[in-house]
């Protein structure tokens, strides 16, 4: 499910997934049979995907 919610944003091109077996990616693959949500669906999970605030890159683009 959270493949396919990913790949649902036109603003994303690929979703890396982090597979250790064929078994994870043939799962992983599962998230192309199906990426239609409803709209309470997306609303539910849209409640709990929120910007965490976080910059990797704050530290290194500080000048100084």
């Amino acid at each position: 499910m959270a493949i396919a919610w990913v790949l649902k944003n036109p603003t994303v091109t690929s979703a890396l997934v982090g597979a250790s077996s064929w078994a994870q990616i043939q799962d992983s693959l599962g998230a192309l049979q199906n990426g239609a949500f409803t709209s309470a669906e997306l609303a539910q999970i849209d409640s709990h995907a929120s910007d965490g605030g976080l910059n990797i890159w704050a530290a290194s683009s500080q000048s100084g």
